[in-house]
């Protein structure tokens, strides 16, 4: 874990529960912007996002494209910084091939936890796009993923919804909490779960949560 991480970490050791949501997520942005971009890609790809704080929400859009939308928002004392705050979050892909990196950066404030910048993705991916969800604080929600997906959260929530019948291979580290509505899926501590979930796993989930919470829930 970066030292950028673990500092965050520190400082929401004595204030996150089981069930985390970022305190600022709840308030009315001073200033808040809209942006999406979006790359071809050829193939099915490897999406990796690296996002500073905020939320990442991604599920299956059309083949052939990835299209990241982007709310930008910064709760701050005057508008006029907030405004500048915002200025400075940037998203930038950057492709090689089939092999795309999505990154969302952003100024990082000492209290950060109750103002300041934040910003809300949201991605449409080819189906069976592999996703490697990178966030130092926040809320990660997957909507039934069709390729293998890892995240990494230094502290916040893990959400994944998968068909009712899914069979996957779970893999678990860190400090988080875990629930799940699929049978044979430990409950309690996160750490140090390898297990494999129904009879033929097709796919891989991979869970490394600094502390908060993963949930594991079927699909409506």
């Amino acid at each position: 874990m970066s030292a950028k991480h673990l500092m965050i970490v520190l400082l929401l050791g004595l204030m996150l529960p089981a069930c985390i949501d970022l305190p600022n997520m709840s308030e009315t942005p001073t200033v808040e912007v809209d942006e999406t971009q979006g790359v071809i890609v050829n193939g099915i790809p490897t999406l990796t996002v690296n996002h500073f704080v905020g939320t990442i929400t991604a599920r299956d859009g059309e083949p052939g494209r990835i299209t990241a939308n982007l709310t930008k928002q910064s709760r701050a004392e005057s508008k006029d910084d907030a405004q500048a705050q915002v200025d400075q979050i940037v998203m930038t892909f950057t492709q090689n091939g089939t092999d795309v990196v999505l990154s969302i950066d952003g100024p990082h404030t000492l209290n950060q936890l109750t103002q300041g910048p934040s910003a809300e993705l949201e991605l449409l991916v080819p189906p069976g796009t592999a996703l490697h969800l990178n966030l130092s604080a926040g809320e990660i929600t997957v909507q039934q993923p069709t390729g293998d997906l890892e995240v990494d959260v230094a502290a916040g929530l893990a959400r994944v919804f998968m068909a009712a019948d899914a069979s996957f291979h779970l893999v678990s580290s860190g400090a988080a909490h875990i629930s799940s509505e699929f049978e044979d899926v430990p409950s309690g501590l996160a750490a140090n779960i390898d297990t494999h979930i129904g009879d033929s796993p097709t796919q891989a989930l991979t869970f490394h949560l600094g502390a908060g919470e993963i949930e594991l829930l079927k699909a409506q």
